[in-house]
């Protein structure tokens, strides 16, 4: 079971490696095409998608399986979207959707995340209460995402929105999103060994020792 977490956890960090190859490309895209601001987004992003390492490393724990690549891919979405200009071409009319989809997944397993730390830390709250919480919560930064998208078309003349159609196809993208995460969640939480606590999700994985020669 030790091989099997750390090979996974190694897999994680090398797609997130690969995005950041991927991001890299996007900045040298978005200069390309004399698109300055949304080359700084992409440099803004590959920075935010190093974040997960950075808390693995000062707090001394591994995240979840996938944590790590479906934020980084949610990230991508959304950069990839602007600089290769998918939100408005006809070739991918669902783009927006998949990606506020994708986007409710990652900000619900960022949740699930902070209730870990929450169990790690010695708050503790009921797995279901967790679930619900996830599901909530989604909902909420989900209303407050279209605020934002809805605010910068008005201020900077951008056509992200597309009426009301768009935001309801958008509300119903980041449901599913967020009963994706729930799901999910619980999928992990039902891997917990009986008598262990929720943070048992964080326990850091470490490289399995090799076996020395055995001596008869």
């Amino acid at each position: 079971m030790a091989l099997s977490k750390y090979f996974l956890n190694t897999v994680d960090l090398l797609i997130l490696l690969i995005f950041e190859v991927i991001f890299f490309g996007l900045v040298l895209w978005a200069i390309e095409i004399g698109d300055i601001a949304r080359s700084y987004a992409v440099i803004a992003v590959m920075i935010i998608s190093l974040c997960p390492l950075l808390v693995e490393k000062l707090l001394k724990i591994t995240l979840p399986f996938g944590v790590k690549s479906i934020i980084a891919l949610s990230l991508f979405l959304h950069v990839a979207g602007g600089v290769m200009r998918w939100y408005w071409s006809p070739t991918f009319p669902l783009f927006d959707k998949v990606a506020h989809f994708v986007s409710g997944l990652s900000v619900g397993l960022i949740i699930l995340v902070f209730f870990l730390l929450l169990d790690m830390w010695g708050v503790r709250y009921r797995k279901t209460t967790i679930l619900i919480a996830i599901f909530l919560l989604m909902a909420f930064f989900g209303g407050m995402w279209k605020v934002v998208e809805i605010s910068n078309d008005v201020l900077n003349h951008t056509i992200y929105n597309d009426g009301l159609s768009d935001i309801i196809g958008d509300d119903v993208a980041h449901t599913i999103g967020s009963l994706a995460a729930v799901a999910v969640a619980y999928l992990y939480f039902i891997s917990v060994p009986p008598g262990e606590n929720l943070h048992y999700l964080l326990r850091r994985q470490v490289r399995p020792k090799k076996a020395g020669p055995v001596t008869i």
